[in-house]
């Protein structure tokens, strides 16, 4: 049972300072990050890496679009139509995150009129979003990245605001994930669909030194695994990342 301790502008006031402090934690890392490790300019991509159409970029726990610029500007420059989806800075159950991906896949795929084809992209959860709202979709190609294909071990660096969002959810303070979405049968479905096998090409790409998710719960069978040498955070604008989904995402991989 969900009690709700909290109700009115109070509720409303106390979720939104959960969100905004996780999230602002995170833009701020993201900044510091950019600060005290410059990234080598990229070369121009080669043609064999451009495509075009459309790109959903799905972001997870705390994933702002500042955390996604990199991504989103490298994927705009090899040529597709980039569309952010920040879930809700991943904070809400994973079964209503589902829904909002496939509805932005919907979205992306009556703006293909060439027909590419509608790529998908996640980062940290959202990668487990997108995994699961692939499923019975067209998707021409899916890229992880840094997520885990299990719910239940993180890293110690997402311990904190895991448990300060589900507490928070869990007390109805806002409608944020709730330790039923861990266990309970409102997202029994997502949990039993992360490891679900893949239509189409599936790309995971993680790295040992990430101390946000548990490298090993990002490696699936069904994937094509690619290690990397990045941490969580350094996953989206790494350049060997980058290179990665460039090739990835390609017409000539995707076709293959």
């Amino acid at each position: 049972m969900r009690v709700c301790v909290t109700s009115g502008p109070l509720g409303s006031l106390l979720g939104a300072t959960v969100t905004s402090a996780v999230s602002g934690s995170m833009s701020a890392a993201v900044g510091l990050h950019r600060r005290l490790r410059a990234v080598a300019p990229l070369p121009a991509p080669p043609p064999a890496w451009r495509g075009s159409g459309p790109v959903v970029l799905v972001g997870g726990l705390c994933t702002t679009d500042a955390v996604l610029q990199p991504m989103r500007l490298w994927l705009e420059r090899l040529g597709y139509q980039v569309l952010v989806h920040t879930a809700g800075v991943g904070l809400g159950c994973g079964a209503r995150g589902v829904e909002a991906v496939r509805d932005r896949l919907d979205e992306a795929a009556d703006l293909d009129r060439n027909a590419d084809g509608v790529r998908l992209v996640g980062y940290s959860r959202g990668g487990q979003f997108a995994r699961v709202a692939a499923a019975g979709r067209p998707v021409r190609a899916l890229v992880t990245i840094g997520t885990p294909f299990e719910l239940y071990p993180v890293g110690a660096g997402a311990l904190l605001p895991v448990a300060a969002v589900t507490a928070a959810g869990t007390l109805g303070v806002a409608p944020l994930a709730t330790v039923q979405c861990l266990f309970g049968p409102c997202c029994a479905t997502f949990r039993r669909s992360l490891r679900l096998p893949v239509d189409g090409p599936f790309t995971s790409i993680y790295s040992r030194r990430d101390k946000v998710v548990p490298w090993r719960t990002s490696v699936d069978p069904v994937a094509d695994n690619i290690e990397v040498e990045a941490g969580h955070l350094g996953l989206v604008s790494s350049p060997t990342v980058l290179q990665i989904i460039a090739e990835t995402l390609a017409p000539a991989a995707v076709a293959a």
